[in-house]
């Protein structure tokens, strides 16, 4: 969000801290997003700038909140099916059944499939053609009490079980056609819960949420992308038979990564005279993360690590809101966390110094323990809106934001113990916005200024020229950044026929110089912040000569961005253009689609590193699915 993010999560870049907070019915699932599952939401709250006075270390650059549906007093019924291409077929159903009049609750079932679009040919005999397929289920079930107007609960319960195979990165950039000998995975299954208490007596208003999640993950890949057949021909010609050689070039990471967290929040709202209003609230937060990792690691100095983190959280926040007049309104809100970071590293090495020939056969144990506290993460905002008339609304706030100092997990000799842990970063951020709203036309503007302190950089470092999975991560501090632009979002009603959406948005990034192993970096924009967006949407009603039909055609364009902090390849810019066409019968609607009609090819993450064995420094990019053609029935009592 506005040029912050993360690109990875490897085992030993370090702790689970993350510029974007990710939750969903109140669970914090940040840094594992892969299961946001959007079938039966309410809404979507995408909130963009330091959230940390309300969210804390996880929001420095934004939250992005989804909450589902509730449980209703009325019996509701929604079934949602879609075929789409390559095997792609979703099943989607929820229902809301009141038990008593005062003892409702929902359940929300969702499972969708497809082969992916890549085809495997390590084996010339047996072509595999879901090597890259998504199998994800979700169920989700809610159990609401309404004792009376002033007092409800609210329980919410997850399983979630993604069996997804991992199989994107081809040696020659084809993107489609991939060689892996191996198949990687990206498995994950989730049990979790929040718990709602809400009550009101006079003025005051009590809450409570208290959250758990259980999260196993596995993911692997092949790290060289390729099989004996396709090393051993031209330009590579590695022979597997020639005693010069370490037998075949082959390569597997697997890292089995589980993560718990317990959270628990009071909240006290009180209405005060003259329409003030102050809200004050507790929060605790544990999460333990452990991730055995096997692989030829930091540059086969080891392998099989075992790290485990264990973080604490605590914090104390309070917002006041108050209206200084009929028209102008003022709120402000201050947090104070307290963070602290246990950390535990197993490794085995390999001692090439004593054992140069035969180290294989004596691995040594390793071990690093590490714990940092951080006492005063203090942030805040102070927020002005005026409104005009009924239709024209100005907004301006202040607000600081952080993201917790953490630890290093790497243990290859060249970096120092000095930076293996690395400082908290705080950024100070301005907002301006304008929103005009009427009958036939909205306007949405809105321009900002983020300062960063101390950026994060979360760098890597191949060692080893003969393995492409020889990489150690850590992350640095620069001494500063910035991020400025502003956002534009217009929508027209063109007749009651033509409906138009239309957004721009620009973003210029900088951090500062920084060196790395000797090299100097940065100095430049950001990685994955590209400085242009815009789209169009356009919605035709055809009921006057189709009754019940609606055509929405919609382009969205992405400007260049940098793959990584580290080097200086860039994307290409491209656009996506998506069709539908849409018609409703009763309680019915069936829809035909078509993402990415054109069939561009667009890539959407990229590296720079030694691959195969020819140990040339090479660009290697993975690139979004090709045009895609689907129909979906939608039924709704």
């Amino acid at each position: 969000l506005r040029g912050l993010g993360e690109l990875s999560q490897f085992s030993g870049e370090g702790p689970p801290h993350f510029y974007i907070g990710y939750i969903i019915d109140n669970i914090d699932f940040s840094g594992i997003g892969m299961i946001g599952q959007l079938y039966d939401m309410k809404q979507i709250e995408i909130f963009k700038g330091p959230q940390s006075s309300l969210y804390g270390p996880n929001a420095m650059a934004g939250i992005i909140n989804l909450v589902s549906n509730k449980p209703s007093s009325i019996m509701t019924f929604n079934f949602n099916t879609s075929l789409y291409s390559k095997n792609g077929q979703t099943f989607n159903l929820s229902s809301s059944i009141p038990i008593t009049r005062k003892l409702l609750s929902r359940i929300t079932i969702s499972n969708n499939y497809n082969d992916g679009f890549i085809k495997n040919v390590s084996n010339e005999n047996n072509i595999i053609f879901d090597s890259n397929s998504k199998d994800e289920t979700l169920l989700r079930y809610q159990l609401r009490y309404n004792a009376n107007s002033n007092f409800y609960i609210n329980s919410t319960l997850y399983f979630i079980n993604l069996k997804n195979k991992y199989d994107v990165w081809t040696p020659d950039n084809n993107g489609f056609i991939s060689y892996s000998d191996f198949q990687g995975l990206d498995e994950q299954k989730t049990y979790a819960t929040s718990f709602k208490i809400n009550y009101i007596l006079n003025n005051i208003t009590f809450t409570s949420i208290t959250t758990y999640s259980k999260n196993d993950m596995n993911y692997s890949y092949d790290g060289d992308w390729g099989n004996n057949n396709f090393w051993s021909n031209e330009p590579y010609n590695w022979n597997v038979n020639n005693p010069n050689y370490w037998g075949p070039w082959q390569f597997i990471d697997i890292t089995n990564r589980k993560r718990n967290s317990y959270s628990q929040e009071f909240r006290i709202k009180q209405q005060l005279n003259n329409n003030i209003i102050l809200t004050s609230g507790l929060y605790y937060s544990n999460l333990k993360e452990t991730d055995k990792r096997d692989g030829w690691l930091f540059a086969g100095y080891a392998n099989n690590i075992d790290s485990k983190f264990n973080i604490f959280n605590y914090a104390i926040y309070s917002q006041l809101s108050l209206p200084l007049s009929n028209k102008l309104f003022l709120s402000s809100t201050i947090r104070n966390d307290i963070n602290k970071i246990n950390q535990n590293l197993k490794y085995e090495y390999y001692d090439y110094d004593n054992y140069p020939y035969d180290y294989y056969y004596y691995p040594q144990q390793g071990e690093y323990n590490k714990s940092i506290k951080d006492n005063n993460l203090i942030g805040g905002n102070i927020k002005l809106d005026y409104q005009y008339n009924n239709s024209l609304f100005i907004n301006s706030s202040i607000s600081r934001g952080y993201k917790t100092s953490g630890v290093n997990q790497t243990q290859a000799p060249f970096l120092a113990d000095s930076l293996k842990t690395y400082n908290t970063e705080y950024c100070n951020n301005i907002d301006f916005g304008i929103n005009y709203i009427d009958n036939n036309y909205n306007f949405e503007f809105s321009i900002f200024y983020m300062h960063r302190y101390n950026p994060q950089l979360r760098l890597s470092y191949q060692l080893d020229s003969s393995d492409p999975t020889s990489f150690d991560y850590a992350t640095f501090n620069a001494k500063h950044g910035y991020n400025y632009g502003f956002e534009l979002n217009i929508n027209l009603k063109i007749s009651n026929e033509i409906l138009v959406n239309s957004y721009l948005s620009y973003l210029n990034t900088y951090v500062s110089q920084f060196d790395y192993l000797g090299t100097s970096y940065g100095n430049r924009e950001l990685a994955h912040s590209p400085k242009h967006k815009y789209g169009l949407n356009i919605e035709y009603d055809m009921s006057k000569r189709i009754k019940g039909l609606i055509l929405n055609i919609s382009s969205n364009f992405v400007g260049k961005f940098y793959f990584e902090e580290q080097n200086n390849i860039e994307s290409n810019p491209y656009n996506l253009i998506d069709i539908s066409a849409n018609y409703n019968i009763d309680n019915i609607t069936i829809s035909l689609w078509s993402k990415n009609i054109t069939n561009t090819k667009y890539a959407i993450r990229g590296y720079q590193f030694v691959l195969d064995p020819t140990y040339q420094l090479k660009d290697f990019q993975t690139f979004g699915n090709p045009r895609t053609f689907g129909v979906t029935l939608n039924y709704n009592i």
